[in-house]
């Protein structure tokens, strides 16, 4: 699967993605998918030209960021002003996958302090938000 996210294809790099992240929905499926290196392609993915790449891509990191492992290596890879970058994607599920995945990989205490950077946006979302995606402005 992790080939696939690469493909030159933005729909087998978007099914590629939701398809991890529909395996990583149970935690064996997690460890899974973080031993078998998909964080790795996923962050680069967080940049992609297309909007529905980035979406899966940030759909899957959030699941795998459950886990202790998978928010290590998110906060290794050194991709965390491209998670803080899709706050302002033009997509409101990216958006609020984004701020998911921000509040995982927070947990992790050095990554915690990064993403404070984010708050005054955070805030800003909850009212921003409150009347046209209440999804996002609820968790932002």
């Amino acid at each position: 699967m992790n080939n696939h996210l690469a493909s030159d294809n933005p729909a087998i790099r978007e099914r590629s993605a939701m398809n991890l992240g529909s395996i990583s929905y149970q935690a064996i499926g997690k460890e899974n998918c973080i031993k078998a290196g998909s964080i790795k392609p996923l962050s680069e993915m967080l940049t992609d030209p297309v909007s529905k790449v980035r979406t899966a891509a940030s759909r899957a990191l959030c699941s795998m960021a459950q886990m202790k492992e998978g928010k290590v290596e998110i906060y290794d890879l050194d991709k965390l002003n491209e998670v803080i970058m899709l706050l302002n994607d033009a997509d409101s599920q990216t958006r609020l996958n984004t701020v998911q995945l921000i509040a995982a990989v927070a947990e992790y205490p050095p990554a915690r302090s990064k993403f404070f950077e984010c708050l005054p946006k955070l805030k800003a979302m909850v009212t921003a938000e409150e009347k046209s995606f209440p999804l996002v402005s609820r968790f932002a």
